[in-house]
């Protein structure tokens, strides 16, 4: 099952920013905001910058899966308007790239033998106004942010993360009548602006689907890295 999770996008006020709600997945009607989210109205908007990546359109990569080294054939995913470029393994995910005023995502589904999966998905965000980490860290974290909302455990955090663009990473589980999932969310930093990528899949499905996942974040790479 996939609470709270479909295709379409939710605000969570921003606690900080004005009008910026944090990225949802449970297309519910967002909350009315409270006076404490108004910013400063000079608040500047990241702007993506349309640079070509450079990189090839595909790579041929070796990885583990369930145990087996197989040859991966990965497709870069480079669409405006993101500031990033990543290679996703072709015959295994479908995207989806949502706008609204909260933000930009790309949604990454699992989908083996081509049927869409929309409990195991990569997401990330980007947030329409200036965020920084404190303020992100904030949005998922307190009572009415994205973990409290769909109801993820937090089981640890850290601040010892192997992307070079994270900060911390939160991991989460979430236990229901018929499966249990989990996950992570990384939050991160891209010249003072705060973003976050996030895994979510049910648990029997790690073999398969994290080392899939793994590849796509390692590969995170914004336009404007030399």
């Amino acid at each position: 099952m996939t609470p709270r999770w479909t295709i379409t996008l939710i605000a969570v006020g921003f606690s900080l920013l004005s009008g910026c709600s944090i990225l949802q997945a449970n297309f519910s009607q967002p909350p009315a905001e409270s006076p404490a989210s108004a910013a400063p109205a000079d608040s500047p908007a990241p702007s993506p910058i349309a640079i070509p990546s450079g990189r090839p359109d595909t790579r041929i990569m070796p990885m583990t899966i369930e145990g087996r080294v197989i040859e991966m054939e990965l497709s870069l995913f480079d669409k405006q308007p993101l500031p990033f470029s990543t290679y996703v393994p072709t015959q295994d995910f479908q995207s989806e790239v949502t706008e609204s005023e909260q933000g930009t995502v790309a949604q990454f589904f699992f989908s083996p033998k081509g049927k869409k999966d929309q409990t195991a998905y990569v997401q990330i965000f980007l947030p329409a106004r200036q965020t920084s980490v404190e303020e992100m860290q904030q949005l998922l974290l307190d009572g009415q942010g994205l973990l409290a909302e769909n109801r993820w455990n937090l089981v640890d955090r850290t601040n010892i993360v192997s992307y070079s663009w994270a900060t911390e990473k939160l991991i989460y589980q979430q236990k229901t009548d018929k499966q249990n999932f989990v996950g992570s969310i990384y939050i991160g930093d891209h010249q003072g602006q705060a973003f976050y990528a996030l895994t979510h899949y049910p648990a029997a499905s790690m073999n398969s689907f994290e080392p899939r996942s793994t590849i796509m974040l390692e590969n995170l790479q914004f336009r404007d890295q030399p």
